[in-house]
């Protein structure tokens, strides 16, 4: 077929011949490195986005530090939770506390059980349930003595009943009566648990 054609044919197809077969060598090397190209575009783009992603969480920092620092320093400072090392310990460190409340309000303490304890996370509750007796002085005085200690406790299922004593003077004539408070309530704080954090 080559042989029929002139020799300005036979040049026009060697011609073409040439050029597909440049073309052909410059897809083969130009469509990859396009896709490559495309591809680090693509990366480029996406890391810029991370970029200002980490940018903005770099502004967060100072601000998350201070608060993390004043958190600290309240932890360090941990006058609102109970003392113990244990559950048990916490418990009794309560117990203590609140014989001493109840004497220092002049009232007489008759029982006090220390409650099943719960844990949330890194914070326990620690509570007790306790009786004391004395007169309506004893009692406001223990309950300020409650809300204005540190650690922190909470007052429930409180229950007073009243109670008639006679009481008598020299003269065993002349007797007057006093009301005598009979007081049950249960004291609960919290303790921080050291397995956990």
């Amino acid at each position: 077929m080559l042989s029929r054609l002139s020799s300005g044919g036979r040049r026009a197809v060697a011609l073409l011949l040439l050029i597909a077969l440049i073309a052909l060598v410059a897809a083969a090397i130009l469509v990859p490195l396009h896709s490559t190209l495309q591809r680090y575009d693509e990366s480029i783009s996406d890391l810029e986005f991370r970029l200002q992603k980490y940018h903005k969480m770099a502004l967060l920092e100072i601000p998350l530090k201070e608060q993390l620092e004043q958190l600290i320093s309240r932890q360090e400072s941990a006058d609102d939770l109970l003392e113990g090392e244990s559950q048990a310990i916490a418990g009794a460190n309560l117990q203590a506390l609140f014989k001493q409340i109840v004497q220092n309000a002049g009232g007489r303490l008759e029982s006090t059980q220390v409650l099943p304890a719960s844990t949330a996370g890194v914070i326990e509750w620690i509570g007790i349930r306790a009786q004391f007796s004395g007169d309506i002085e004893t009692l406001q005085q223990v309950l300020h003595g409650i809300e204005f200690n540190k650690p922190i406790l909470f007052v429930d299922n409180i229950e007073i009943r009243t109670r008639r004593m006679r009481v008598s003077r020299r003269n065993p004539t002349s007797q007057s009566q006093v009301q005598s408070l009979s007081v049950s309530l249960e004291i609960s704080g919290y303790r921080r648990n050291e397995d956990q954090g």
